[in-house]
């Protein structure tokens, strides 16, 4: 069943009626469809436009085809146009005329947004949700490993210890910043379409108010030209997806590291791993390798989209069926994404002799030498350029910074000379930075637990 023709003398070109069809993906949205028909018909009760009895009839209709989908998967093959036109043939089916009822006054254009916001908000809560679990998960190991010395990098060098504890905590507050993110745009997506019409809104008396709250719309769309138009809330949560998933990859390329061989700092749970089909010794981080990679699909899903909007006029057009299923993929993958790689925090087994040896380097306590020697009075660019002179003396000399500062410092800075046992231990280099946000176990809880606080008093579920 089409819901257009009268004015046709014939079919629409076979091939061209299959390339403009949108029922294979968008049968997604049909909860989101039925629930906004649902609330529609409601709405078109209060205003006096249907009976209490016909009213009734089209919302026990629109369950009826719900359930049915539900239970039975081939009660959805039919040749429809989309979800839209899906569930008005399935339910002149049931009711005859009546159906066409529920229609009464309202645009494909309407319910084509109206269903995809209450869609993207239900993958937002989704999303939250399991974000949060993998914000626990980064806790509860960070608390683990609080005063569990490694080394930390950049550059891809090692610079200076830290903590695995301050490690997991960085990551855990880039999720919070996702999270912070997604309530944001939930917020600006939280409004409701319905009641626009096609483009300059409808001549029935609907209370529009009355019909979000219904749907647990915050707001109303203030016009009904932009209301079928925008798509300002899709983009924003897809890019909300790309950011987040960008941080899952960067803490996917630092375990994949740091559960290497060569670095041996952490092993992975052996359920999120793979062997290899030559190499018996193998077992190979593909999970975390996955969720890297997935970071290219979520981004190409949000250029598909500014592309996508960018490139159409005021109004709706057949342009927009195509942001679908750049956001339901984005949703998909950012989901799938956050719940393995939360199986692979939960399961990180934490070998700290390995940490705290790589972290005794000496030349990672070189910042905090030149810090020292600051202290006792010397100006810190002459105490860098000191330092810097020990490190080039040690490494032209074949012994560590340490035996180098042993022997030259004495003559210089006697007071910091004697302190270089305790300037060389890592754990004692890492209890000096106990400043706020800072690599201390002690800083390192509290930002741990600044950050679930923050977690638990902004759910993101209403």
């Amino acid at each position: 069943m089409k819901l257009w023709g009268g004015n046709y003398s014939a079919e629409p070109d076979r091939a061209f009626w299959e390339f403009n069809r949108s029922f294979g993906f968008d049968r997604r949205l049909l909860a989101e469809e039925i629930a906004a028909s649902a609330a529609y018909v409601r709405a078109l009760h209060r205003a006096g436009a249907l009976t209490a009895e016909e009213a009734g009839k089209l919302d026990r209709g629109l369950t009826e085809i719900l359930v049915r989908a539900e239970r039975e998967p081939s009660y959805l093959e039919l040749d429809a146009e989309d979800v839209h036109s899906f569930v008005e043939t399935r339910l002149t089916e049931l009711l005859g005329d009546l159906a066409g009822q529920a229609h009464l006054g309202r645009s494909r254009n309407e319910q084509a947004v109206t269903a995809l916001r209450l869609w993207v908000r239900r993958a937002t809560d989704s999303l939250l949700s399991t974000t949060a679990g993998l914000v626990r998960a980064l806790v509860a190991q960070g608390l683990a490993g609080a005063d569990a010395v490694m080394p930390g990098f950049t550059h891809t060098r090692a610079a200076e210890p830290i903590t695995l504890g301050h490690f997991a905590a960085a990551h855990a507050w880039g999720l919070i910043r996702d999270r912070e993110r997604l309530l944001d745009a939930r917020r600006r997506l939280n409004v409701l379409p319905l009641g626009s019409g096609a483009l300059a809104g409808t001549a029935l008396a609907l209370d529009r108010e009355a019909l979000a709250r219904d749907l647990g719309f915050e707001a109303v769309s203030e016009n009904a030209l932009d209301a079928v138009t925008d798509r300002d809330f899709a983009a924003e949560f897809v890019f909300a997806c790309a950011q987040l998933q960008t941080h899952l990859a960067r803490l996917a390329e630092d375990l994949i590291w740091f559960s290497g061989p060569e670095f041996g700092y952490l092993s992975l749970p052996e359920a999120f791993t793979t062997g290899s089909s030559l190499m018996p010794q193998k077992q190979n981080p593909d999970a975390l390798e996955l969720i890297r990679g997935k970071a290219a699909r979520v981004d190409g899903d949000l250029l598909r989209l500014l592309v996508l909007m960018k490139g159409v006029p005021t109004g709706y057009q057949k342009d927009l069926q195509e942001d679908k299923e750049a956001v339901f993929d984005a949703a998909d993958t950012a989901v799938a994404s956050v719940t393995i790689m939360t199986g692979v925090v939960s399961g990180l087994a934490l070998n700290r002799e390995r940490m705290a040896q790589a972290a005794s380097a000496p030349e990672m306590m070189a910042a905090g030498l030149a810090v020292a020697l600051a202290r006792q009075g010397m100006p810190f660019r002459k105490a860098h350029g000191l330092v810097g002179s020990l490190v080039a003396e040690a490494r032209r000399t074949g012994v560590s910074l340490q035996q180098a500062a042993a022997r030259l410092l004495p003559a210089q800075a006697p007071a910091v000379a004697a302190q270089l046992t305790a300037l060389f231990d890592p754990a004692q280099a890492v209890a000096a930075k106990a400043a706020r946000g800072g690599t201390a176990p002690e800083a390192v809880r509290a930002s741990l637990e600044a950050a679930l606080g923050l977690l638990e008093s902004r759910p993101g579920i209403p």
